[in-house]
C-alpha cells in the first residue's frame, strides 16, 4: 500500500506546501512595505512565489471534495473551504497591488495580512478534518501543531530555493540555512512526539509486523528530516558549491518526506491490526 501512487497524499502534501508558501509571503511582504525602493527587485521573486504557491494550494480542491465522515470533519471541512477562499482570494488581491506602479503600502499591508491569516487558518482547519475522520480513542493533541509545523517547513523551504533561484546573492544562498535547520527539529521532535505518545515508533499498524511499521517511521524521518539537515549542512559549510541546487535539493527533500508521511499517516489511520495490544493506539495523523 506505501508504494502505490496515492493521490490523497500528493494533493494533501502539495496544499500544505502551497499554504505554507503563502503564510511566509504573506509576512515577508508586509514586513518588507517599510523598505521602499530597497526592496523593488524582490518584487519579481514575490509575484512569482505568490502564483506558484496559489497553484500548490488549488490541489487542497482534491481532498475536499469528498464527503466529511461526521459532522465535526463537515464542521472543519467548511471552515477550510472559507479560509482557502480568503488566502487565495488575498493573494490574487496581493497580486493586482504589487504590479502597480507604485504599489499602494497600505493596501499592501492589508492584503498581506489577510493573506497569512487565510493560510494559516487553512492549515489548521484542514488539519483537524483530517483528525475528525480518525478513530475517535487515538489522540489528536498534536494533529494541528504537526499540521502547522510542515506548512511552515515546506513553505520555508520552497521560499528559499526560490529566493536562491531569482535573488542569487551570496547571503542569501547561505543565511537562511540555519532557520531551516530550527524548523526541522521542530518538526522531527512533534513526529517522534506524535508516535512515542501513540506507542512508540513499533506500534502496530494494520498488515503491517512492528518491524515493518518502524521501517516506514525511519523512512519518513530520513527524508522529512534526516536528509534535509544534511543538505542545510552543506549550504552552511560549503556556501558557494551549487547553493542554487542545495535548495532545490532541500525544498524536494522536505516535499518527498511529506508525501511519504501523509501515506503512512493514511496507512495508520486503517483498520485496526488484529495483532496490535489493547493498549497500543496511533493517531490518526495530521
Amino acid at each position: 500500500m506505501i508504494g502505490k501512487l496515492s493521490w490523497t497524499a500528493l494533493a494533501a502534501t502539495l496544499a500544505s506546501a502551497g499554504l505554507g508558501l503563502l503564510l511566509w509571503l504573506g509576512i515577508s511582504i508586509a514586513l518588507l512595505q517599510g523598505s521602499g525602493t530597497a526592496m523593488v527587485p524582490l518584487r519579481s521573486m514575490q509575484c512569482t512565489g505568490l502564483l506558484f504557491a496559489c497553484v500548490l494550494t488549488l490541489a487542497a480542491v482534491y481532498n475536499l471534495r469528498s464527503a466529511a465522515p461526521n459532522a465535526n470533519g463537515r464542521r472543519w471541512r467548511q471552515s477550510a473551504i472559507s479560509a482557502l477562499v480568503l488566502a487565495l482570494a488575498a493573494a490574487v488581491a496581493l497580486l493586482v497591488l504589487l504590479t502597480r506602479r507604485p504599489p499602494d503600502a497600505g493596501w499592501v499591508s492589508i492584503a498581506a495580512a489577510l493573506l497569512s491569516l487565510g493560510a494559516i487558518g487553512a492549515v489548521l482547519a484542514l488539519g483537524m478534518s483530517a483528525a475528525a475522520s480518525g478513530r475517535p480513542q487515538w489522540r489528536q493533541q498534536l494533529v494541528a501543531p504537526g499540521c502547522l509545523a510542515y506548512a511552515l517547513l515546506a513553505g520555508a523551504a520552497l521560499l528559499f530555493a526560490l529566493i536562491a533561484i531569482k535573488w542569487p546573492s551570496q547571503q542569501m544562498l547561505s543565511a537562511p540555512a540555519l532557520s531551516m535547520v530550527m524548523l526541522l527539529v521542530v518538526t522531527g521532535a512533534l513526529k517522534l512526539l506524535y508516535w512515542f505518545e501513540n506507542g512508540g515508533m513499533r506500534a502496530s499498524i494494520a498488515g503491517h509486523s512492528a518491524e515493518q511499521a518502524l521501517r516506514m517511521r525511519l523512512a519518513v524521518l530520513a527524508l522529512l528530516v534526516l536528509v534535509p539537515l544534511l543538505l542545510c549542512a552543506g549550504l552552511m559549510l560549503w556556501p558557494n558549491l551549487a547553493a542554487k541546487t542545495g535548495w532545490c535539493l532541500v525544498a524536494l527533500a522536505v516535499l518527498a518526506g511529506g508525501y511519504q508521511d501523509r501515506r503512512l499517516l493514511a496507512v495508520e489511520a486503517g483498520p485496526a491490526s488484529a495483532t496490535a495490544p489493547s493498549t497500543t493506539t496511533i493517531p490518526a495523523g495530521k
